[in-house]
């Protein structure tokens, strides 16, 4: 399966080879623009993924850390 990307790299390369295409310039212009939609909304999703689960794993770790500080109190107490 092609991805959108290579679809539209491709079918440029044929229209600048005059290779038979049936899509005019303005049919390129616009698979293009629509491949960049999709790559920039694919992106910002992958950012805020990330984002997320680096704050989600810095709460994991700190709750971590907290038990373990807790835990180490109470045995050296006792």
């Amino acid at each position: 399966m092609q991805t959108a990307v290579a679809k539209v790299q491709e079918m440029t390369t044929k229209a600048q080879e005059n290779a038979s295409t049936k899509l005019s310039e303005s049919d390129l212009q616009s698979m293009h623009s629509r491949s960049d939609v999709i790559t920039y909304s694919v992106l910002a999703e992958m950012q805020h993924f990330e984002q997320y689960r680096i704050g989600d794993f810095r709460d994991y770790m700190t709750q971590y850390l907290q038990g373990q500080i807790e835990f180490y109190k109470s045995a050296s107490s006792s």
